[in-house]
């Protein structure tokens, strides 16, 4: 088991005790006592207990819970759990909760955790961000809302934008042939047959057939449904109007009278429907622009100054050869890591990381990519550039051994043993020795 998960184990069994220890009982003297004393006595003591908010409930260590520290929590919470918090058990599981984040506060505290600097450094984060949210969402409250007259001449300047194209409802009665159609078309504009009886007798649209013949709504531009774009038939629609039968009309499924139940003819959205979404563009850009005025406003009260040419200077410093060699040991993704490590070389070739970057060229190349080639190769280069390096030993054991069977141990040198995979190190263990491309050393 790792000490991590042991400290977690211990942890919680120790939570478990604490929360399983059963109140304490009273000795029967003490219940006999209190059993012994008036009615009228024992309800003005309980009575007073409860009035009485500052009453300590329990301590931890010397760390008080007050039934109004209690109160106080209970107030907190969102409206929809207070509820369940409100029965008498579910104040007694809101106490308990309270008292085992006490008890590990103070456990914590006691052991230094608040004095880290890490600790330090998130909890100055928390209280600079809770500071400057709570000013800006006030100054923003401040900011007022679009009026009608702004939000008006913004509908009319956008017209266009609400229209809503015409559209058209059609059925139809599919046939085999054009002749077909044609007979059926006649019958069709006789005002005393009924379409959807036509459909149901001829249509050879199974899907529509037994509803009338209903294809659905039609779009100017010429989309219907099931029968996908056909431009030529809804300019017929849309020309015939309401209530027509027009056709026959040839697609690939064969051909087609039409009857269009009810054209919807292009629109405009009025006002009072679009106006909540004007209002909410509206002012989110008015929020945009109120906040750069305050920024700028305050920028102007307070006195910002700037160095350019210190600016520039430190915006384009170049990164050192150890931070590039950390960014390319932390990248994910093989290529990723491989471009990094190149930049390195390219940017520092004489630094004192620059051969630990190029043999992490040629590791990975061997045990990732299993392109022995392409390792040899970086491996080579190691040794023409960098050939008094610690890690020439290394480059050359690769070669002689990477295509080999053998683990991909390395030789073992004191003055290697914090730069390169050896045999101490990786443990002969090659899956290891991948999972770890830095393991040939940091800075």
């Amino acid at each position: 088991m790792t000490p991590g998960a042991r400290s977690r184990r211990v942890a919680l069994l120790a939570l478990a005790i604490a929360l399983a220890v059963p109140t304490i009982a009273r000795p029967p003297e003490a219940r006999a006592a209190e059993a012994a004393k008036p009615a009228k006595s024992t309800k003005k003591s309980t009575s007073s207990a409860a009035r009485d908010t500052s009453k300590v409930l329990v301590r931890v260590g010397k760390e008080p819970i007050t039934s109004a520290m209690v109160q106080a929590r209970l107030d907190q919470l969102p409206e929809q759990y207070r509820a369940q918090y409100a029965t008498p058990s579910g104040r007694q599981q809101l106490l308990e909760r309270m008292v085992e984040e006490k008890v590990w506060l103070v456990e914590a505290t006691r052991h230094g955790v608040a004095d880290r600097p890490k600790v330090k450094e998130q909890l100055d984060q928390q209280r600079r961000d809770l500071i400057i949210r709570t000013w800006i969402n006030e100054q923003m409250a401040t900011n007022s809302a679009p009026p009608d007259s702004e939000v008006r001449a913004y509908y009319d300047a956008h017209l266009a934008e609400y229209k809503t194209p015409a559209t058209a409802v059609v059925r139809h009665i599919q046939l085999k042939t054009e002749a077909d159609a044609k007979k059926v078309l006649a019958m069709a504009r006789d005002p005393k047959k009924d379409f959807a009886d036509l459909a149901a007798k001829f249509s050879e649209d199974t899907l529509t057939r037994k509803n009338g013949g209903l294809l659905g709504t039609v779009s100017r531009e010429g989309m219907f449904p099931t029968l996908g774009s056909q431009p030529f038939m809804a300019d017929s629609v849309f020309a015939v109007g309401d209530g027509k039968v027009t056709g026959p009309f040839k697609t690939d499924r064969g051909w087609h009278v039409l009857k269009v139940d009810r054209v919807q003819p292009e629109s405009t959205r009025p006002f009072e429907q679009t106006r909540p979404m004007i209002v909410r563009q509206l002012s989110g850009q008015r929020t945009q622009e109120y906040y750069k005025k305050l920024l700028e406003e305050a920028r102007h009260d307070i006195g910002v100054s700037a160095d350019s040419a210190a600016i520039k200077n430190f915006v384009s410093a170049k990164k050192s050869a150890r931070e590039m060699f950390k960014e390319a040991q932390e990248a994910t993704g093989t290529q990723t890591r491989l471009d990094a490590y190149q930049r390195l070389l390219d940017t520092w070739p004489r630094s004192d990381v620059a051969p630990q970057a190029q043999f992490m060229i040629g590791f990975i190349h061997s045990e990732e990519l299993k392109d022995y080639d392409g390792a040899e190769k970086a491996f080579r280069s190691l040794l023409a550039s960098y050939p008094k390096s610690e890690l020439a030993n290394s480059a050359h054991w690769m070669i002689d051994h990477m295509r080999t069977e053998e683990a991909p141990a390395f030789i073992t040198q004191e003055a290697e043993s914090s730069r390169a995979p050896s045999p101490q190190a990786s443990g002969t263990d090659p899956e290891r020795a991948r999972k770890k491309p830095g393991s040939p050393g940091k800075p």
